[in-house]
């Protein structure tokens, strides 16, 4: 099983839950609560990231959230996040720990992920299997193989996971903003997280994605098929 993958408070991001042997979530993004309606479904939106993208990855994600109020749709979006070893031995135990808390919490959305290719491969299948949507921040393979359903790595048999464009540059007035928020420049990392969590608000923002109850309950499927629609078209 390894062990279960650290959790920290990053200075600056104080919306980053701290997580140890159990799920915790906290609310992220918007600058007032007030603002928001009070009786707005709630779920939350997961990142995995190695020790060595931690700061970054998490950063890009939740300038996303700010832009957005920390609202995506009908929905109230919260953020918690969870660190990944370096050791390769390790990271992908980590990842499906990381993996198997998300499927823990019953408000789940989505998990953007920032790992190796084995890892990230570990984790989408498991997280395929409940329906949940994975963003990874992989590389040019894993892209060519994420938009595929026929993957050996969607055992459900529906395309669930999508891969941020690994070759996007960092543009320099998002880099001006992430620097003056945060006091250090951004990675390429940094701004495939943002991008990649644009991508999941989009998707919790599309049709059919809330359901018609009262109040509105998230249907896990029609968003992980929103954010292939959007990625593999």
């Amino acid at each position: 099983m390894g062990r279960i993958p650290r959790a920290r408070l990053i200075a600056g991001l104080s919306c980053l839950a701290v997580v140890g042997g159990g799920a915790a979530v906290t609310g992220c993004g918007a600058q007032s609560k007030s603002a928001q309606p009070t009786n707005a479904p709630t779920v939350s939106l997961w990142t995995s990231a190695t020790s060595a993208d931690y700061r970054q990855v998490n950063g890009g994600a939740r300038l996303a959230l700010a832009q957005s109020g920390g609202k995506a749709g009908v929905f109230r979006v919260n953020f918690a996040a969870r660190e990944i070893s370096d050791d390769p031995a390790q990271a992908t135990a980590d990842a499906l720990n990381a993996a198997r808390m998300t499927l823990q919490d019953t408000q789940s959305s989505a998990m953007l992920t920032s790992v190796g290719d084995g890892p990230a491969r570990a984790a989408i299948t498991l997280l395929n299997e409940a329906g949940i949507g994975t963003v990874s921040l992989g590389d040019a393979a894993l892209q060519s193989a994420a938009c595929s359903s026929k993957s050996d790595f969607y055992p459900n048999g529906r395309a669930t996971a999508v891969v941020v464009d690994p070759g996007v540059s960092v543009p320099r007035a998002w880099a001006a903003r992430y620097r003056t928020t945060y006091g250090i420049a951004p990675t390429a990392q940094a701004y495939r997280a943002y991008l990649g969590v644009q991508e999941i608000l989009k998707g919790l923002a599309q049709p059919g994605v809330a359901t018609n109850d009262d109040p509105a309950r998230l249907n896990r499927d029609a968003l992980a098929a929103a954010l292939v629609r959007g990625a593999c078209a």
